[in-house]
């Protein structure tokens, strides 16, 4: 069965329910907006569940629950991932509440179910006081131009109500909401206080913030290596790499105790003598250990990966089992797949198998590195590479006071070494080794990240104030400077094309642009702060992150190939276009309210047009901010913006689609192959073309060349003053090599960070650095296991992608709890916000 999935829906709900909600809202609610009969967008399918679930203003307390109410209910249990869905209330008893879920939920139910009636108890549903998306945009747009001329909060409301303008989740659930609630997800702390003290206070902080659902991110580069004298308790210190594992523990212990959970991102620089144990500590598939020790030469890292190790011995029944196998197998060849027979040869020869010692160590955390120009100028010129830290065993008195008081604000061992203050080399080692590790484990294993620090510093413009990056949230989209915080939002670019004409529609997308800087300026003052050091940050550098989603449904619009010269041309054109504009509307604020405070307090309006950013953009939007000041330190980004793209219906932040047609569950868990929306769209604009012949502009992310992928966002990067969260999708059978010379590509084009995905990594069965290697990626179904023919295609698979048998019982798609759209073999968890996969790290949704 196929169907078409539009991206909003025109249907009308009841008048009943709307009267009795309207009722609701004019008696208890007054701060909300009634429902009017304009209003029609409600959304269908996920896209209606993740406005309603996520966005919507609930009755809580549920005090004007009645019969006939629609409600958001967990229509499946599950200790990890209760599914939700939309149904309404036919029954009220004292302890629970009786629910007719509607007929596109009911699949997801199982069998507790009666014709799709459930019963449920209270605290297992929500009331949704906001049906249509207006309402929203209604309560968003007036609360965020609260101050403003009547005109330009009219002009807030429409942005948001056409969807040319898409606020961050936490934006369009929390303004006007009347709530203590932060329009903030992602945080990012300070360099951690290298003492007991301060290891304390900086827990607590992280503590908080995750309490609240956000996610932050720590470097915790500035504590010292293991090994180092800790004179205050006459021994010595254990290491950064506890102390951080410590810190991730947190996310565990949240998320205990009973709220959302948060999300972490953890760094360590290249030069800390920590690395190599940081990077491998947090490895967890005994193969790529086994593998890492076959092909080092650094007996260092060849002693870690051992000790990572430990091998259990084969039982008795184990080592008959297997013998037996073997047996078989010599008298009929055709009784076990040749795969399972190599694994019963390996484990008689080896006589048991290998785990990883201490499996859970730093799962709390995302991990990476922050990547040096030092370390890659190392790595080109194959070079040695000092792992080093402050000399404390050598330090005098006066240079030990100056450690305590300012290590903590410096973090970098290469600027205290330039204040005159001596480094300790732990260990030397070639650059080429560590890089390699590195990217055999980015590559096999999803982890570390990459993150290049002195990329990012020197096109922050927070340099100009005497501030500098020292992490990433945990999307990575925002390197931030110490408090800092996230301020999201994105432009509709699916909206800024004529569909006929297939020109880009310059007028509407300055105009729009102007609106959503001066909206999310606004929201700094409008939100609620919880740590008086975040709201210092906020309002001092009024850091913005104006960002995008649908640039692949633009292109298609514009008949550009995503990825292709022409493509990239105009991509260019596009994102140079945004930041003139975007950064033209700041100074046109800072006339009416003044620069951000930070400028002039740290910094200087010379400092600030001096910065490696600001020289890119034309010279007399320089002189006017030479003239005027600006009202934003930075204004650019490109988070995910998976959730706010799944519910407007295109595709998220910069990345193409992952696939066009894709499979759902429906009534009875049957699944129903879907369209995306511009699918459908496409071919009532396109009648000569259908399904199965799209043209090649329907090109999906698997279908890319990596360095199509690298390149666009490098592109992109050109003209962004944060970061970007972009996945660059490589084929199966892409090396270690391959992997290294994408990440090579990306450092070289000013990327700050990248994350590269190998199509069934996570399955291989042979490792291979290079290509020469005679040895290739053995596939999943060589394993012996049983796998269904089901699939997420496009308009020209040739090759499917089964499922395993342990998943053919998981809905394909970006919810909690689904199978991952684009490897198709991890889970997506909700980590820090984002809708993220287990095993590729595709950041698939988002809530930011």
């Amino acid at each position: 069965m196929h169907i078409t999935r539009k991206g909003s829906c025109k249907m009308k709900y009841e008048d009943k329910l709307v009267d009795k909600l309207n009722q609701d809202i004019t008696t208890h609610f007054k701060h909300l907006h009634p429902i009017t009969p304009d209003m029609h967008m409600r959304f269908e399918g996920v896209s209606r569940l993740v406005m309603l679930d996520r966005y919507t203003q609930k009755d809580l307390s549920l005090k004007t629950l009645s019969v006939g109410d629609l409600v958001v209910a967990v229509i499946k249990h599950d200790p990890k991932f209760p599914a939700r869905g939309i149904g309404y209330v036919i029954a009220l008893e004292k302890d629970s509440v009786t629910i007719k879920v509607e007929d596109e939920f009911i699949g997801q139910i199982g069998d507790d179910h009666v014709d799709g009636v459930i019963k449920r108890n209270y605290r297992e549903i929500e009331k949704p006081l906001e049906i249509y998306y207006e309402q929203i945009a209604k309560r968003v747009g007036k609360n965020l131009g609260e101050g403003e001329p009547m005109d330009r909060q009219n002009a807030f409301v429409e942005e948001l109500k056409n969807l040319r303008l898409i606020p961050a989740g936490r934006v369009l659930y929390g303004a006007g909401s009347q709530s203590q609630v932060t329009y903030f997800n992602c945080y990012v702390m300070p360099f951690i206080e290298d003492s007991r003290e301060g290891l304390a206070n900086h827990r607590k902080e992280v503590m908080e913030i995750m309490a609240r659902g956000g996610g932050v991110g720590t470097n915790g580069s500035t504590l010292r290596p293991k090994n180092a004298l800790a004179k205050g308790v006459n021994g010595k210190s254990s290491g950064s790499v506890s102390w951080l594992h410590d810190l991730a523990q947190l996310t565990h212990l949240v998320e205990q105790g009973g709220s959302r959970r948060g999300a972490q991102m953890i760094m360590l620089a290249d030069w800390h003598p920590d690395i190599i144990e940081f990077i491998i500590s947090k490895m967890q598939n005994p193969r790529i250990l086994r593998f890492i020790i076959e092909q080092t030469d650094n007996d260092f890292i060849k002693s870690l990966a051992k000790e990572k190790l430990k091998f259990k011995p084969l039982s008795f029944d184990e080592f008959q089992m297997y013998e037996k196998i073997i047996e078989i197998s010599e008298q009929n060849p055709q009784a076990f797949n040749s795969s399972s027979i190599d694994e019963a040869r390996r484990l008689l020869s080896d006589g048991g198998r290998y785990e990883v010692n201490n499996p859970d160590f730093l799962t709390g955390a995302n991990i990476s590195v922050a990547i040096t120009k030092d370390f890659m100028d190392a790595v080109e010129n194959d070079a040695m590479y000092d792992l080093k830290f402050p000399d404390l065993d050598g330090y005098t008195k006066e240079q030990k006071a100056f450690y305590d008081q300012e290590w903590k604000n410096i973090g970098d061992v290469r600027k205290f070494e330039a204040l005159g203050y001596p480094s300790k080399v732990y260990r030397q080692i070639k650059a080429k080794d560590l890089w390699n590790l590195i990217n055999v484990c980015a590559t096999y294993s999803a982890e570390p990240g990459i993150f290049f620090i002195d990329n990012a510093n020197d096109y922050t413009n927070a340099t100009s104030y005497g501030q500098s990056v020292v992490c990433t949230n945990p999307c990575g989209e925002q390197p931030l400077a110490p408090y800092s915080v996230c301020n999201l939002a994105a432009i509709n670019l699916a909206t800024m094309v004529n569909k006929h004409t297939h020109e880009v529609l310059w007028d509407q997308l300055a105009t729009t642009i102007k609106n959503a800087v001066r909206m999310q300026d606004n929201v700094i003052d409008q939100t609620y702060y919880f740590l008086e050091q975040n709201k210092q940050q906020a309002l001092g550098e009024r850091r913005i992150g104006m960002g995008v989603m649908g640039l692949h449904d633009l292109l298609i619009y514009a008949n550009k190939r995503y990825g292709s010269l022409e493509g990239n041309l105009l991509v260019n054109e596009l994102f140079r276009f945004i930041a003139i504009k975007a950064y033209e509307t700041s100074v046109e604020i800072a006339k009416e309210k003044g620069s951000f405070p930070f400028l002039e307090q740290f910094g200087s309006r010379e400092a600030f047009v001096k910065g490696k950013f600001i020289q890119k953009l034309p010279k007399s939007l320089q002189q006017d901010i030479l003239k005027y000041g600006i009202r934003n330190s930075h204004l650019l980004t490109i988070a995910p913006t998976g959730s706010t793209g799944t519910m407007v219906g295109v595709s998220t932040g910069l990345e193409p689609y992952f696939a066009f047609t894709y499979f759902r569950s429906g009534r009875l868990g049957k699944f129903i192959e879907v369209n995306a929306p511009i699918v459908e769209t496409y071919l009532q604009l396109n009648p000569q073309h259908t399904r199965e012949n799209l043209p090649d502009i329907f090109v999906a992310a698997m279908e890319l060349q990596p360095e199509e992928h690298a390149d666009v966002q490098c592109i992109i990067q050109n003209w962004v003053d944060s970061s970007i969260s972009k996945t660059v999708n490589a084929p199966r059978g892409y090396t270690v090599e391959d992997v290294e010379r994408v990440y090579m590509r990306l450092y070289k084009g000013g990327a700050k960070g990248g994350t590269v995905y190998v199509d069934g990594s996570r399955d291989s069965q042979v490792l291979s650095l290079k290509k020469e290697s005679k040895e290739v990626q053995v596939d999943i179904t060589d394993l012996g296991i049983k796998l269904d023919e089901k699939q997420t295609p496009t308009h020209n698979d040739e090759i499917k992608t089964p499922l395993r048998g342990d998943r053919q019982d998981r809905e394909i798609g970006a919810e909690v709890g689904n199978l991952c759209p684009v490897c198709r073999e991890g889970i997506v968890q909700d980590i820090g916000g984002c809708h993220t996969c287990t095993n590729c790290g595709a950041q698939l949704k988002c809530g930011l």
